[in-house]
């Protein structure tokens, strides 16, 4: 059975969707290696992901920052710049809060075939969401 990992991070007010991934993308996170960008802006509850070619990468943030999205959750999976692990950035309607869950290639703490390095993705985030107000972190790796 696979675990669980996920960073929560909380903002001292509203961010908006745009601002945060920019952030991510001038930091050298990109999308997917296979040409696509994966996408979610969950109209009912059911994630129905959707992918479109990394050129549109810029009209899939705006389309995703639409002020008609503010009360559902959007997402998008990056990769970082330096490796392969990645995961899905998931900003949540108060646009205070935003999770991201690590599910492509994790990398784990050595020596342990089950825990993730969690501090390894802290060290590369936090720097990047501190300028914006970030209040609170929470992690979790759970079965």
């Amino acid at each position: 059975m696979a675990r669980s990992v996920d960073i929560d991070f909380s903002f001292q007010k509203p961010i908006d969707v745009s601002v945060t991934l920019r952030t991510l993308l001038v930091a050298g996170m990109r999308p997917s290696e296979a040409g696509e960008v994966a996408y979610v802006i969950d109209k009912d509850g059911m994630f129905d992901w959707q992918r479109s070619a990394a050129s549109q990468l810029d009209e899939v943030i705006s389309k995703m920052a639409e002020s008609r999205w503010a009360d559902r959750v959007v997402g998008i999976t990056l990769l970082f710049p330096e490796a392969d692990p990645g995961g899905d950035f998931l900003s949540h309607p108060d646009r205070t809060s935003f999770s991201y869950v690590i599910g492509v290639n994790p990398k784990y703490l050595p020596g342990s075939s089950r825990f993730c390095d969690i501090g390894w993705y802290l060290e590369r985030l936090v720097p990047r969401f501190d300028p914006l107000g970030l209040s609170e972190i929470e992690t979790r790796d759970s079965p």
